[in-house]
């Protein structure tokens, strides 16, 4: 037992001495999930515009409002095995890249159905995402400072979960329901650069079990926005 708590210790501490900047990767991690948090609230008080800017159906508008959440939560597991298996800085840099040119897609949307799809796209790279996150903290903390890190990863998605309504409203008075989407642009390219040079590179680890393609397809289909609202 004191074997194992030893290697456990050498094993954090290797960790933080090969990411000495480690608090400063932290930042990286907390823009993108303030990011993707931030998408979960900010989308509700645009719905008005969006269905008289697009003349979209109700449905279209339960699409726009509960497909993000619901790709978002189906991609979370296949996303934390992705990261496993090809690094997490790697999987972290493309969920963030996605949500990106994604969310740009969003704003440029022509009619209901691109926008529904390009939503859909959107909650995948924020369930991508976040399971990276999670484990780079892990990586990168240990002891104290990885419940004080979480702590903190907490707060922004509390943040980000309470003023997403506010700074939806005064980006539509400002400049339309587009700037909604328009606004994860340059976050996200704040969140890909911070990436880029801060995150340190972690070691792929292969598993014997594949992602359930089957159970994520069945379970999309049973919590659908259209079993959600008949």
């Amino acid at each position: 037992m004191s074997d194992l708590r030893g290697r456990t210790s050498a094993s954090r501490e290797g960790a933080a001495g090969r990411a000495p900047n480690r608090w400063r990767a932290l930042a990286a991690c907390l823009v993108a999930g303030f990011m993707t948090l931030l998408d979960v609230s900010i989308v509700n008080v645009a719905l008005p515009s969006m269905q008289s800017g697009l003349h979209a159906g109700p449905a279209d508008v339960s699409w726009v409002r509960a497909g993000y959440t619901l790709t978002f939560g189906l991609v979370l597991i296949p996303g934390g095995k992705l990261g496993d298996a090809a690094g997490r800085k790697r999987m972290f840099l493309a969920g963030v890249a996605m949500f990106t040119a994604v969310s740009a897609l969003c704003a440029v949307s022509p009619d209901p159905s691109w926008l529904v799809v390009a939503r859909l796209l959107q909650g995948v790279a924020g369930g991508l995402l976040n399971p990276q996150i999670i484990g780079l903290i892990q990586y990168l903390f240990g002891g104290p400072e990885r419940g004080r890190a979480f702590g903190l990863y907490g707060a922004t998605v509390a943040i980000a979960t309470a003023v997403g309504p506010l700074v939806g409203g005064l980006l539509i008075a400002a400049g339309g329901w587009r700037w909604v989407f328009l606004v994860n642009v340059p976050i996200g390219l704040l969140a890909l650069g911070l990436g880029v040079r801060l995150l340190p590179a972690t070691p792929a680890r292969r598993h014997g079990d594949g992602v359930d393609v089957v159970g994520v397809v069945l379970l999309g289909g049973a919590a659908s926005p259209r079993s959600c609202f008949p």
